[in-house]
């Protein structure tokens, strides 16, 4: 009985030649196994099976596009999640102009803040000069980029900084600076050279100042740049009552 029981308990172990064959649970995982693995038949056997259900899934797929006509993903995705982007040839003529703004304000905030807070006693006459001439460039530069933008806020804002700037032309003139009739200043440096130290610094220094007041002016034209080109963006600060256009 032991016998019969022991070589039962080996069978199931170790598999029999009978057994190896039978398909049961505890063929797969037999001993007598390891010979067919060494000659390469169950490699072949699930190539074979992978290739035939490869081959059977894409003839369905093939079969299934060409009865019904329905779309592939590849169809939807090219389609819906990454479409063509057109661009809109206005809306990036006036990016390029909103981000000019920015660009050219940025950079009068920096000079008209300097020549602010410069100390006129301290600082030769070309210092001044070189000083007063940075700025009078960045401020043309900011006239010229309004120019091309069509957003409204940012011409009154433009607008309101030429106009300061003409209150003052005695003033200017005085020290060698014109304003021309496209609103842009010129400085000139002899007549610069020879101007009074106190009407330069009466006009150009400290809060109050022309400079400080187009430093401020330059920085409302940030705001309004950077504003815009978000609200052209979808992503507007404002909400639909309060868009500054």
């Amino acid at each position: 009985m032991s016998a019969m029981f022991n070589n039962s308990l080996a069978n199931s172990l170790f598999g029999s030649r009978n057994t190896i064959w039978s398909g049961s649970f505890f063929s797969a995982s037999n001993l007598g196994d390891l010979g067919l693995m060494k000659s390469g038949v169950y490699t072949k056997m699930l190539k074979s099976y992978y290739e035939k259900v490869g081959s059977d899934t894409e003839t369905k797929k093939s079969s299934s596009s060409s009865s019904n006509n329905s779309p592939t993903w590849d169809d939807i995705r090219k389609k819906y999640v990454t479409p063509e982007v057109k661009v809109d040839a206005k809306a990036e003529e006036a990016g390029k102009a909103l981000s000019s703004v920015k660009s050219t304000s940025q950079t009068l905030s920096t000079d008209a803040s300097a020549l602010a807070n410069m100390d006129f006693d301290k600082s030769s006459r070309d210092d001044i000069y070189d000083a007063v001439k940075k700025m009078a460039d960045s401020y043309n530069a900011v006239v010229d980029s309004a120019k091309k933008s069509n957003v409204t806020s940012i011409s009154k804002s433009v607008s309101w900084m030429t106009d300061d700037t003409k209150a003052r032309t005695k003033q200017l003139e005085k020290m060698g600076i014109t304003i021309g009739t496209d609103n842009k200043i010129t400085v000139d440096k002899d007549k610069f050279a020879q101007a009074n130290l106190t009407d330069i610094k009466s006009l150009f220094k400290g809060s109050g100042g022309l400079a400080d007041r187009h430093a401020q002016r330059a920085n409302g034209l940030v705001n309004l740049a950077s504003n815009q080109m978000l609200m052209n963006s979808g992503r507007s600060l404002y909400s639909s009552t309060g868009v500054l256009k």
